[in-house]
């Protein structure tokens, strides 16, 4: 295999791995967001929030 293979194998195979677990921290970040929709305004409660639109974020937090 030629170097560029390897590297075009090793970013697919990153895809694969990233993108469905930061799907996963987002829709975690969302059940998290409704649940605590009742408590006080926190500064990882407006973090969550912004998360909901930045995805990479919300995708970390909601594993958080």
């Amino acid at each position: 295999m030629k170097t560029n293979e390897i590297a075009t194998a090793f970013l697919g195979l990153t895809y694969l791995v990233v993108i469905p677990t930061l799907v996963v921290g987002w829709i975690f970040n969302v059940m998290s967001i409704w649940h605590t929709m009742d408590g006080s305004l926190t500064a990882k409660l407006i973090l969550r929030c912004i998360g909901v639109f930045v995805f990479p974020v919300g995708g970390i937090l909601g594993y958080l």
